[in-house]
């Protein structure tokens, strides 16, 4: 045990844990903490026991609970892990023990295995853990596989070091003694096949191991080879890069040829190709280290500032020339794992393909960057909607749509590999592939993720070889190349050129997009030789002299990502705007990878286009509706409308839209049609008011608008994030943006009415670039201007559904003192005591931000914001010495203009102890305005308040102030005013504490007092004299009738006079004469000792010493 010396003492340190090899400033969690001090504990219980003792004591210790069954597990397994040398005998004592089939010791390893540092983990520890893990094999214990699943993610990839080496072999050699056990684990196998195959690309330069793990992998497969068909198309990639290792070529050869021969249920290749690859497959390849870091990246880092972390990423996964191949396991991560949420998509954190392109550009080698486009678009190639999702293929689609306008290379060449993939990856299956990914562009484009692939079809700087490419890949949405019209051609040539019309038709153009036969489209241009990855070898651009038809407008992310990349042509880029709210956003993404019913639409920033309920109602999507559509329309018409049953035919009209993909705009254009003049709104503030005092809801008048919430709320009533759901909350957003007041009233009746807020935060969810506390601005600003009493009486129920939003808002703040009166501001300070509502938050530049906000509001405004943040913010130090601080020092606060924020700061200031940190600032402020008496004046209305109630405080942060960084002469110049302008309203008992306080007082010496007989002791505690004491009252009038404050000068002679008046009073007393007991009086060997010994201590101090030395 560590120990410390300190003073002759020895102080133990805690003992610090032996599991992982930790430098001094790392901290261990506290999981390894438990370990060793249970441990320890064990050691101690275990000291001079014989071995049947000990077995009598542990088992009886561990039947008296369960918590002390877990200290002894906990004990012994560290023990295991790290003394070798006794782990029988621990292993031993962990079978007497252990109660629950050796789960707690199980979970004790888990969180070893799953630790992010597991590559500092002690060699020795390391092979005791697989020691343990044969040794629990063995007694059947429940849980092992997950452990071992847990520590087939901690052997990195692309990493040839001697420590993961060895353990790559500890995994071998754990697989090879207990294959009978691996093989009763189907996930477990292929798990362990798909990373054994993945590691042997690593391992060339070490021939004995490769040879390891090729002989068990092909083992598994061929033995085991329909539980490893689990793993999907990532299998045949896997075993691709490997073919060619001489132990997998008779294993590749029979997949392909003779497939039946591994399995009667294996149908071929296409099988496992048809069969997405499940993620914990993909994520097997990423440690538990890495996964934390890409995530942290990925969920928190804005797209402006990630560059960095992802450059200090590569510099520690991807550095050296064998991490090469840990590129396409990232790029599957990010494609087939991490699914963002949608609050990530609607936020301005880094998009997914934004950051493979800036991981992209890191890749130098040609063979690594075709391995990583195959990474990046091996979904495409066997895409199936009914089993893939959308997600996907997602960065795929963006990364080749927002690159086109200024770095068309990238696109051209993800384009040119689709194309030649879709022929040369299966020649067999030529067609399908070529299919799907078409299939695949068409579902992206039909679910919002790209508006339209014309843009790049049609942009100039696309060459013709690309276009028909995209052709021939996309058929359906793209239309055929023409070919040039010859400049020198002759009349009979150019006759048909001249019906324009009949130049751009074709014979496919008559065919609806699904019947395009695929034989119709030209051949594409393949490459004799794939090219390699643009980002590491910029080709040059080739420039058509064309004016766009289109271009995408990029948002600031997309140009953030592609100015990231290679050379921008700015005589061809087009203009991109800057605003961003005038920018394209992916509509339509999945919040979870998995089936397609997730599909969540995200708000547009681009205005709706404005069309008529005529032809809105032509829309095809809106066939289903038969005539309900047009009915609805014409009573809503009708000279007297109903409202009731027009409400019954909004609910089933919602209902059939929620359940059928039908137009949002063209149901959202029809349902702003009913808010007229006609049809006003009703008066919630009147049906709150009649609720409350217990008015059926029969009796209410209700608007249109309420039956479309009504229907709205029946499928959002859960927290699941249907497609249903997701649809009606768009609708409403779509209504929102047609100028109907959808967003206050949403909001009143999901916290109101239903008193479910998630309702109200999942359609803010649907806008692409708006938070939670600006739609609740919104919302509020709305309501408050609508209907006043209503939003003061909702106010606390909002705060309490959304506490984090309304802390230091503006805007919140705004609305509540725009038209508040004196019984609102007395409810809600009421509420802000009870801690029913927060305002203010404790973020200081928040407080002060809302104070400039308010100090040009009218005054009554002012003064019920004073009134509000007093009952918020009144007696926290901190925050009044922060407002105070920005008031007087920053914004000079003038108190006869600003005279309401004046009061308001004197009122916080009053109900707050008067501090150091507060009074430096008024000091600071009245030596800054002395010109204009306007800080002294504050200062000394402040300083007279606290006088007279917190004296003692006062009194006590002068003396503190007095030797501080603050400029004496202010201090001194502050208090003289002040105790001159006010010396009517201060006593004089009060002037002289506070002159006393000012003047420092001197540290006294150490003095030995020698044992005194009686008669000396006696004498020390003496009563005054009634003369001295009379000599001392009228000097003491005298200096405060004068108004001048104690000096040092005066304090030096005043002393010996009192000693020498003592001195005769002695004389002519008895033995035990008076001796006065005056201020800062010492004994030193049975003499007194009064201030004037200590002279050069009070003439040192500048503090309002008004005379020099030599005066």
């Amino acid at each position: 045990m560590a120990e410390i010396q300190t003073g002759g003492t020895h102080s133990p340190l805690p003992p610090q844990p032996q599991l992982f090899q930790l430098e001094p400033i790392d901290v261990a969690e506290p999981w390894q903490h438990e370990l060793i001090e249970c441990f320890i504990s064990f050691s101690t219980l275990a000291a001079g026991k014989s071995q049947t003792e000990l077995h009598e004591t542990l088992q009886q210790k561990a039947s008296e609970s369960m918590h002390s069954h877990g200290e002894l597990v906990n004990g012994l397994v560290y023990g295991i892990l790290t003394v070798p040398a006794e782990g029988n005998t621990y292993l031993r004592h962990l079978n007497i023990v252990s109660r629950d089939g050796f789960a707690h010791a199980i979970s004790r390893l888990k969180l070893l295995a799953t630790a992010h540092r597991f590559a500092r983990v002690r060699p020795e520890v390391r092979s005791q853990l697989f020691w343990l893990l044969s040794e629990l094999v063995k007694v059947s214990a429940h849980g092992v596989d997950q452990v071992v699943l847990a520590l087939t993610r901690q052997v990195r990839s692309g990493d040839v070091t001697q420590g993961n080496v060895k353990l790559c072999w500890l995994m071998v050699r754990f697989a090879q003694a207990n294959y009978a056990w691996l093989s009763t684990f189907p996930v477990l196998v292929a798990t362990m096949v798909y990373m054994l195959g993945r590691l042997a690309l690593d391992h060339s330069r070490v021939p004995d191991l490769r040879a390891a793990e090729c002989e068990l992998a092909v083992q598994l497969l061929r033995e085991q080879f329909h539980e490893c068909c689990m793993i999907g198309r990532d299998l045949v990639r896997m075993l691709q890069d490997v073919a060619r290792i001489p132990e997998f070529h008779d294993l590749w050869q029979d997949i392909l040829q003779q497939p039946q021969s591994l399995s009667p249920l294996f149908a071929g290749i296409e099988q496992l190709l048809r069969t997405p690859t499940p993620p914990m497959f993909l994520a097997n390849r990423i440690t538990y280290e890495m996964e934390s870091r890409l995530r942290f990246i990925l969920e928190n880092l804005p797209a402006t500032s990630y560059s960095r972390n992802l450059m200090w990423f590569v510099q520690r996964y991807l550095s050296t020339p064998e991490s090469e191949s840990l590129f396409s396991d990232l790029i599957r991560y990010i494609i087939g794992v991490f699914h963002p949420s949608n609050a990530v998509l609607a936020s301005n954190v880094v998009p997914r393909y934004v950051f493979l392109g800036g991981l992209l550009r890191f890749i130098r080698s040609p063979v690594v960057a075709a391995n990583a486009k195959l990474a990046l678009f091996y979904d495409w190639l066997f895409y199936d909607p009914k089993s893939d999702t959308i997600m996907n293929i997602e960065p795929g689609v963006l990364i080749i749509a927002q690159s086109v306008d200024k770095y068309t290379f990238m696109t051209a060449s993800f384009i040119e590999f689709l194309a030649y993939e879709s022929d040369a990856y299966s020649p067999e299956l030529a067609p399908e592939i070529r299919g799907s990914i078409g299939l695949a562009m068409q579902d992206a484009v039909e679910k919002g993720v790209i508006p339209s692939i014309m843009p790049i079809y049609e942009h100039p700087r696309i060459e013709v070889d690309i276009r028909q490419n995209l052709y021939y890949l996309f058929p359906q949405l793209v239309p055929p190349v023409l070919e040039p019209v010859p400049s020198e051609a002759s009349a009979d040539d150019a006759e048909p050129a001249k019906n324009d019309d009949a130049m751009l038709l074709d014979p496919t153009d008559m065919l609806p997009p699904a019947a395009v036969d695929s034989e119709l489209a030209p051949e594409p241009l393949k490459p004799a030789v794939e090219l390699p990855l643009p980002i590491a070898a910029p080709q040059p651009i080739r420039t058509v002299s064309a004016t766009p038809k289109m271009s995408i407008a990029l948002d600031p992310v997309s140009r953030m990502f592609q100015e990231e990349f290679g050379i921008v042509d700015t005589e061809l880029a087009p203009e991109i705007p800057t605003d961003a709210d005038n920018t394209n956003s992916i509509s339509d993404t999945t919040a979870k990878g998995g089936a397609l019913e997730d599909v969540v639409l995200v708000a547009s920033a681009e205005p709706l286009p404005e069309i008529s309920v005529e032809q809105a109602l032509e829309d095809t999507s809106l066939w289903l509706f038969g005539l309900t559509l047009q009915t609805f329309v014409d009573s809503v018409a009708a000279a007297e409308p109903d409202v009731k049953q027009i409400g019954r035919s909004v609910k089933e009209i919602v209902d059939m839209f929620a359940q059928s993909e039908a137009s949002i705009s063209a149901i959202a254009c029809v349902l702003s049609s009913i808010f007229s003049d006609s049809l006003n709104m009703e008066d919630i503030e009147t049906n709150a008011e009649l609720t409350a005092a217990g008015e059926s809801s029969d009796g209410l008048e209700h608007d249109l608008l309420h039956y479309i919430l009504i229907a709205a709320a029946d499928y959002t009533h859960t927290t699941d994030m249907t497609n249903s759901t997701r649809r009606v909350l768009q609708l409403l957003v779509q209504l929102t943006e047609a100028k109907v007041d959808v967003g206050f009233r949403w909001l009143l009746y999901s916290v109101v009415n239903t008193g479910k807020p998630a309702q109200y935060a999942h359609y803010v969810d649907q806008y692409a670039e708006s938070t939670l506390q600006a739609a609740l601005v919104r919302e509020l600003g709305v309501l408050q201007e609508q209907f006043p009493s209503l939003f003061y009486t909702v106010l606390p129920q909002i705060y309490t559904a959304f506490p984090d939003a309304f802390p230091g808002c503006r805007g919140i703040v705004k609305s509540v003192v725009a038209l508040i009166d004196q019984p609102q501001v007395y409810r809600l300070s009421a509420l802000i005591a009870r801690g029913q509502l927060q305002l203010f938050g404790h973020r200081q530049a928040a407080i002060v931000a809302i104070i400039g906000m308010t100090l040009e509001s009218n005054a009554f405004e002012q003064v019920c914001f004073w009134q509000l943040l007093n009952a918020e913010v009144g007696g926290d130090e901190a925050r009044v010495a922060g407002i105070a601080h920005y008031l007087l020092l920053e914004k000079e606060l003038d108190p006869a203009s600003n005279s309401e924020a004046a009061t308001g700061l004197l009122t916080l200031l009053k109900a707050t102890s008067p501090t150091p940190s507060l009074l430096n600032p008024l000091f600071m402020y009245a030596a800054a305005t002395e010109d204009s008496d306007a800080g002294v004046d504050f200062s000394g209305n402040a300083l007279t308040a606290w006088l007279r109630t917190s004296k003692a405080v006062l009194q006590n942060s002068l003396s503190e102030l007095a030797p501080s960084a603050l400029s004496a002469d202010v201090v001194k110049s502050v208090v003289s005013q002040w105790l001159e302008r006010y010396s009517q309203q201060l006593d004089e008992k009060d002037r002289y504490e506070i002159q006393q306080a000012l003047v420092p007082k001197p540290a006294a010496p150490a003095i030995e007092v020698p044992n005194l007989s009686s008669v000396e002791r006696s004498s020390e505690h003496r009563p005054v004299t009634r003369s001295q004491k009379a000599k001392e009252d009228n000097e003491r009038k005298r200096r405060i009738s004068n108004s001048q404050p104690i000096s040092q000068q005066q304090s030096h002679q005043e002393t010996p006079k009192r000693r020498k008046n003592n001195s005769a009073n002695s004389e002519g007393s008895d033995s035990s004469s008076d001796v006065p007991m005056t201020r800062g009086r010492r004994r030193r060997n049975g003499r007194s000792l009064t201030a004037g010994d200590d002279n050069q201590s009070y003439q040192s101090s500048p503090i309002l010493s008004s005379a020099s030395p030599s005066d």
